[in-house]
Protein backbone atom coordinates (compact mmCIF):
# COMPACT_ATOMS: atom_id res chain seq x y z
CA UNK A 1 0.00 0.00 0.00
CA UNK A 2 1.55 3.24 -1.31
CA UNK A 3 1.25 6.62 0.96
CA UNK A 4 -1.22 7.72 -1.36
CA UNK A 5 -3.30 5.08 -1.24
CA UNK A 6 -3.57 5.50 2.63
CA UNK A 7 -5.96 8.91 1.99
CA UNK A 8 -4.21 10.40 5.22
CA UNK A 9 -5.46 13.61 4.97
CA UNK A 10 -2.12 15.06 6.31
CA UNK A 11 0.39 13.09 4.17
CA UNK A 12 -1.58 13.59 0.74
CA UNK A 13 -2.36 17.77 1.38
CA UNK A 14 1.65 17.87 2.35
CA UNK A 15 2.94 16.00 -0.92
CA UNK A 16 0.22 18.23 -2.72
CA UNK A 17 1.52 21.54 -1.49
CA UNK A 18 4.82 20.17 -1.60
CA UNK A 19 4.52 19.18 -5.79
CA UNK A 20 3.02 23.05 -5.75
CA UNK A 21 5.22 25.26 -3.94
CA UNK A 22 8.32 23.24 -3.49
CA UNK A 23 9.96 22.20 -0.16
CA UNK A 24 10.70 25.56 1.28
CA UNK A 25 7.73 27.39 0.90
CA UNK A 26 5.86 24.03 1.97
CA UNK A 27 8.40 24.43 5.41
CA UNK A 28 7.48 28.03 5.57
CA UNK A 29 3.40 27.34 5.50
CA UNK A 30 4.10 25.03 8.14
CA UNK A 31 5.96 27.12 10.63
CA UNK A 32 2.84 29.89 9.69
CA UNK A 33 -0.04 28.51 9.21
CA UNK A 34 0.37 24.91 11.32
CA UNK A 35 -0.67 23.22 7.86
CA UNK A 36 0.60 23.29 3.80
CA UNK A 37 -2.22 24.60 2.18
CA UNK A 38 -2.76 24.55 -1.78
CA UNK A 39 -4.47 27.02 -3.91
CA UNK A 40 -4.35 29.66 -6.44
CA UNK A 41 -2.64 32.92 -5.94
CA UNK A 42 -4.60 35.31 -6.44
CA UNK A 43 -2.44 38.81 -5.23
CA UNK A 44 0.10 40.19 -3.52
CA UNK A 45 0.51 43.78 -1.83
CA UNK A 46 2.44 46.33 -1.50
CA UNK A 47 4.69 44.48 1.28
CA UNK A 48 5.57 41.49 -0.68
CA UNK A 49 2.43 39.32 1.08
CA UNK A 50 0.94 36.95 -1.06
CA UNK A 51 -2.90 35.91 -0.56
CA UNK A 52 -4.28 32.77 -1.71
CA UNK A 53 -7.58 30.94 -2.03
CA UNK A 54 -9.28 27.76 -2.38
CA UNK A 55 -13.13 27.39 -3.05
CA UNK A 56 -12.65 23.49 -2.18
CA UNK A 57 -11.74 24.15 1.38
CA UNK A 58 -13.93 24.88 4.03
CA UNK A 59 -15.69 28.19 4.13
CA UNK A 60 -13.26 30.43 6.73
CA UNK A 61 -10.41 28.62 5.62
CA UNK A 62 -10.36 28.88 2.08
CA UNK A 63 -8.31 31.97 1.97
CA UNK A 64 -5.28 32.63 3.38
CA UNK A 65 -1.91 34.83 3.82
CA UNK A 66 1.46 34.23 3.35
CA UNK A 67 3.38 36.94 5.24
CA UNK A 68 6.94 38.07 3.43
CA UNK A 69 8.32 38.12 6.62
CA UNK A 70 9.42 35.44 9.11
CA UNK A 71 8.51 37.53 12.27
CA UNK A 72 5.02 38.08 10.81
CA UNK A 73 2.27 40.53 12.34
CA UNK A 74 -1.31 40.89 11.09
CA UNK A 75 -0.96 44.53 11.08
CA UNK A 76 1.20 43.87 7.58
CA UNK A 77 -2.04 43.21 5.81
CA UNK A 78 -3.00 46.14 4.16
CA UNK A 79 -6.89 46.98 4.78
CA UNK A 80 -8.16 46.47 1.47
CA UNK A 81 -6.79 43.27 1.46
CA UNK A 82 -8.07 42.70 5.45
CA UNK A 83 -11.31 43.41 3.53
CA UNK A 84 -11.01 40.44 1.06
CA UNK A 85 -9.58 38.19 3.61
CA UNK A 86 -12.38 38.75 5.88
CA UNK A 87 -15.08 38.19 3.18
CA UNK A 88 -16.57 41.52 3.05
CA UNK A 89 -16.19 41.76 -0.19
CA UNK A 90 -15.54 38.84 -2.77
CA UNK A 91 -13.76 41.77 -5.22
CA UNK A 92 -9.90 41.34 -5.16
CA UNK A 93 -8.67 44.76 -3.93
CA UNK A 94 -8.02 47.47 -6.90
CA UNK A 95 -8.45 50.97 -7.47
CA UNK A 96 -11.85 50.62 -9.28
CA UNK A 97 -13.41 47.96 -6.20
CA UNK A 98 -12.12 50.12 -3.36
CA UNK A 99 -11.76 53.51 -3.88
CA UNK A 100 -9.29 55.27 -1.39
CA UNK A 101 -10.84 57.78 0.56
CA UNK A 102 -8.69 61.40 0.33
CA UNK A 103 -7.81 61.21 3.84
CA UNK A 104 -6.44 58.12 4.41
CA UNK A 105 -2.25 57.49 4.45
CA UNK A 106 -0.60 54.29 3.56
CA UNK A 107 -1.01 51.66 5.61
CA UNK A 108 2.05 51.08 7.67
CA UNK A 109 2.83 47.49 9.85
CA UNK A 110 2.74 48.24 14.10
CA UNK A 111 6.18 49.05 14.82
CA UNK A 112 6.04 48.38 18.86
CA UNK A 113 8.78 46.41 20.24
CA UNK A 114 11.22 46.72 17.39
CA UNK A 115 13.98 49.67 16.91
CA UNK A 116 11.69 51.44 14.87
CA UNK A 117 9.22 51.76 17.62
CA UNK A 118 8.11 55.44 19.15
CA UNK A 119 9.98 56.63 22.29
CA UNK A 120 8.59 58.97 24.41
CA UNK A 121 10.78 61.75 26.15
CA UNK A 122 9.72 64.33 28.29
CA UNK A 123 10.40 68.04 27.55
CA UNK A 124 9.45 69.34 30.94
CA UNK A 125 12.60 70.15 33.70
CA UNK A 126 12.25 67.49 36.88
CA UNK A 127 10.76 68.64 39.78
CA UNK A 128 12.48 66.39 41.79
CA UNK A 129 16.28 65.77 41.62
CA UNK A 130 17.75 62.47 42.39
CA UNK A 131 19.83 61.78 45.33
CA UNK A 132 23.32 61.90 45.13
CA UNK A 133 24.35 60.65 48.03
CA UNK A 134 27.96 62.85 49.42
CA UNK A 135 31.10 60.70 50.95
CA UNK A 136 33.38 62.38 54.44
CA UNK A 137 36.68 61.43 53.96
Amino acid sequence: MTILQMRNPVIVGTLKAVQTHGIRNTFKQIVTLDTPKVGTLVGKDQFGNEYYENRMDVMGRDRWVLYDKWNYDATQVPPEWHQWLSRFTDDLPSETTIPKPFYTTESTENYTGTTAAFKSYSTVKTKVSAWDPVSRR
